[in-house]
């Protein structure tokens, strides 16, 4: 086998991967409510995935269209199919960028853009080490299949789809995530939390509306409330903002007002993955927090001062009754990714990333029990159980042994609280393309990937590729 040729076709292709991938991060593929024949995931998707069938057919692979849910590109055939799960969907791009999310521009050594990590990037990545393989002569004893989904931010529909509709690869990984590889994903909870409030009539400062954030699954960024000062004015609420800010040194608050006894309160965090909420500073706590230490709210008093004392910037679910770890998988992270408020009605929906050692039915009862005395529901609104495939798993050893000789490093499993695709086949892990002590960018902005590190994965994929599926 000539994996020095295959190296040095990795190499020379760097200007034409980065070039085609700009092409790819041009695309906002925000999965859209409004589908249509062959779009489901909305107009910007089916765009997305059209192009990458095009690029993969300009490179010589058999592609297959899945009816608008994913595409697939695929090379050799065998007894087994060796799969690469990635995803071409991304989250919005959010505020905070100081670099065009759509641009591709590098700078310093680094290639940003909304989905340069989350999962564009990453697919581009096995695209190019499959072409390496095969342009190289290498010999495949098992297929190989690059399958990229189009909903995997907001619930793997996709995946579901494309299991019902073709047979699954056997085994592989998923470039979605960190190295040295990840055997272990926590579970996940999705909790809608809601509280008919009786209105705002009567309130000292009524709280007209709320909102913060657009994913469960992101930390949100920003979040705003719109009250009444007539009761108290706006210089006296300005007055009182800034005090509660002082108070909070981490807390970024502002008053603006705008008229007719009207005024916005806006509040500036930092956006990041639900799955690290610690990486990011939670702008709809944060709103939360100032509302209740402002005695803010009529109906909506009581709900928002509970959701201060039981969620506020904290992650760890101890609020609600339910902090716990275990060795194998680490802790619990509880996220509150969305917070809206008509005037009438109150919600609030949590995403919650669990060790193997909680128990589901456990936790809802500890969260309900948690929140009962305020009379607030809750309804489960999904969720899945968490995965783990044995350290001493063929697949496991094999990816660590590549990856340690192509970089040199201690290879060993770990565990995430985010969740891959790995989930949507047997004998599956995730596997980078993040290193041990990068900046996780993904979900946040001036998202990026390191042009020299990102070439390397190229060379690890490959070498994935021959050492799984190679004769």
């Amino acid at each position: 086998m000539d994996l020095k040729k295959m190296d040095q076709l990795i190499a020379s292709w760097q200007d034409e991967i980065f070039e085609r991938l700009r092409g790819w991060i041009a695309i906002n593929s925000v999965t859209s409510a409004k589908s249509a024949e062959d779009a489901p995931f909305g107009a910007e998707m089916r765009r997305m995935l059209d192009q990458f069938l095009k690029d993969a057919r300009e490179l010589g692979f058999q592609v297959d269209d899945v009816d608008g849910y994913a595409g697939s590109a695929q090379m050799g055939q065998g007894e087994k199919t060796m799969g690469i799960l990635a995803h071409l969907d991304v989250v919005p791009a959010g505020e905070g960028w100081t670099k065009d999310p759509f641009g591709g521009q590098i700078e310093d050594g680094k290639f940003y853009g909304r989905g340069a990590e989350d999962d564009k990037g990453p697919a581009m990545a096995a695209l190019y080490a499959m072409r390496a393989v095969r342009e190289a002569g290498i010999p495949l004893k098992h297929g190989v299949r690059l399958i990229v989904g189009c909903d995997e931010e907001t619930g793997m529909q996709d995946m579901a789809y494309y299991a019902r509709a073709r047979k699954m690869p056997d085994y592989g990984f998923s470039p979605d995530a960190q190295y040295p590889l990840i055997n272990i994903e926590k579970g996940g909870l999705a909790l809608r939390l809601s509280k008919v409030t009786g209105g705002e009539t009567g309130a000292f400062i009524p709280v007209y509306s709320l909102y913060a954030g657009i994913r469960q699954n992101v930390v949100p960024g920003a979040a705003l409330a719109e009250l009444g000062t007539a009761g108290m004015g706006f210089e006296e609420m300005a007055r009182r903002v800034e005090q509660i800010q002082n108070a909070h040194p981490r807390f970024q608050l502002s008053l603006t007002d705008l008229g007719g006894s009207r005024a916005k309160l806006e509040a500036t965090g930092v956006q990041g993955h639900a799955a690290m909420p610690h990486q990011g500073l939670n702008a709809a706590g944060m709103l939360l927090i100032a509302l209740a230490e402002l005695q803010a709210g009529g109906g909506s008093r009581e709900p928002i001062q509970a959701l201060a004392q039981v969620l506020g910037i904290d992650y760890d679910g101890a609020g609600l009754g339910i902090k716990q770890a275990d060795e194998l998988s680490g802790a619990l992270t509880c996220n509150l990714g969305i917070l809206r408020y008509d005037g009438c009605q109150l919600t609030a929906q949590l995403d919650i990333r669990y060790p193997l050692c909680a128990d589901e039915v456990d936790m809802c009862g500890r969260a309900a029990m948690a929140l009962s005395p305020w009379g607030i529901a809750l309804t489960r609104t999904g969720g899945h159980v968490p995965l783990h495939v044995p350290a001493d798993h063929e697949v496991v050893k094999g990816l660590l042994e590549v990856y340690h000789e192509q970089t040199g490093l201690p290879a060993y499993p770990i565990a995430i609280g985010g969740g891959t695709y790995s989930r949507t086949m047997p004998n599956t892990v995730a596997f980078g393309i993040s290193f041990p002590g990068d900046t996780e960018t993904c979900h946040m902005p001036d998202e990026y990937v390191d042009v020299a590190k990102f070439m390397l994965s190229v060379r690890i994929m490959a070498h994935a590729i021959v050492r799984l599926a190679g004769r």
